[in-house]
């Protein structure tokens, strides 16, 4: 049996672990995987063919150059030999590629590394940006750098409904370059600490929150591995962190242990509706993220921001066409691109009813 750190991957080996695991964890097809037998919104089955596709767009959003993969076939057959993968034949005789226990723990281990340096990378950028903070003025009503659809009246209702003050420790999931987690100290008062893996994105916030370190906080973390030395947390929060989340019910079995009993989580997350998908699933006890707190015995209440969601897609859409010449003049027409390209994606499945948006408040008793 091969032990995890003698592994030795290609680059190419790496991607296609990746991208099984991105089908496992997102299976239905989007614009760019269409194709004669799959439309947008049908759930994916990993054959090489729809491996490779995913494997192409991951490349296309990570930050630095890879190696572009020519010959599939050899690095299937690598990962098969290393008990990485597995293939099985399905009914159409074409043959499905699985990750193997040892091959989902690397794959998971390739995914944080490419998330974490891909955030570092449009975190950063994002947040020099001149033209991003005249975006996130005119989109949102306050620059805070959101990389999310996170506006001021869902960030004044996340904090009403957490009534956060002094007296709070407050742990958020995922904070990114920590410029939201900063207001929300400011704000309430709380004290706050920030994590997420992308190291140069908490690097700055670091530097940002020095004269305030006696209420912000942040640090390097991984929100699929919650640092076990974090104690003395009364609220956590994920503004844009669940869908990042490899095992959601790990990760929430992990906060309800790290909470008081009179703890509490404010989480705004989204749910699809796929093809093969009932409308039931939309509804907010129905979706990924109600399911596993039901499971837990977890008591919540829901805000539908999906009206709201539609409108900053338009105001997104609208504003960042407007700002492309400015992005482009600071050499970061890719960061308005993928702006544009977000709002495109997301308002059909947005305005035919298949994506909801919610923000859950789970009060402990």
């Amino acid at each position: 049996m091969i032990k995890k750190n003698q592994l030795l991957l290609s680059e190419e080996e790496k991607q296609i672990l990746d991208a099984i695991l991105s089908l496992e964890m997102y299976p239905s097809a989007i614009k760019e995987e269409e194709d004669e037998r799959t439309k947008q919104g049908d759930k994916l089955v990993p054959t090489q063919d729809y491996i490779c596709k995913r494997g192409r767009l991951i490349q296309k959003l990570s930050p630095s150059e890879q190696t572009w993969i020519k010959d599939w076939k050899i690095p299937f057959k690598l990962l098969c030999t290393k008990d990485l993968i597995q293939k099985d034949n399905i009914k159409d005789t074409n043959l499905i590629y699985t990750l193997t226990h040892l091959g989902r723990s690397q794959a998971k281990q390739v995914r944080r590394e490419r998330i974490g340096k891909q955030f570092s990378d449009t975190l950063v950028r994002s947040d020099q940006s001149k033209a991003n903070s005249s975006f996130c003025y005119q989109v949102f009503g306050k620059d805070l750098s959101q990389a999310n659809m996170m506006d001021m009246i869902q960030l004044d209702k996340l904090l009403e409904v957490l009534n956060l003050t002094s007296g709070n420790r407050v742990l958020d999931l995922a904070c990114g370059v920590g410029r939201i987690t900063e207001y929300i100290s400011d704000i309430t008062q709380a004290h706050v600490l920030g994590i997420d893996i992308a190291t140069i994105a908490i690097k700055r916030a670091q530097e940002r929150a020095q004269k305030k370190k006696n209420r912000l906080e942040f640090q390097i973390g991984d929100i699929n591995n919650l640092p076990l030395d974090i104690i003395d947390v009364d609220t956590v929060i994920g503004i844009a962190a669940v869908h990042y989340i490899e095992d959601l019910n790990k990760v929430i079995d992990q906060i309800k242990g790290i909470l008081p009993p009179n703890g509490q989580m404010g989480f705004f997350t989204f749910q699809y509706c796929t093809a093969t998908d009932s409308p039931e699933i939309l509804l907010p006890e129905n979706t990924t993220l109600g399911q596993i707190l039901k499971n837990n015995g977890l008591r919540f209440q829901t805000w539908d921001f999906t009206d709201k969601e539609i409108e900053i897609r338009h105001k997104q859409l609208r504003i960042a066409r407007d700002l492309m010449k400015d992005f482009q003049k600071e050499g970061n027409k890719d960061l308005c691109e993928d702006l544009i390209e977000e709002c495109e994606v997301d308002l059909p499945h947005l305005e035919t009813g298949k994506k909801r948006r919610y923000l859950y408040h789970v009060q402990l008793k």
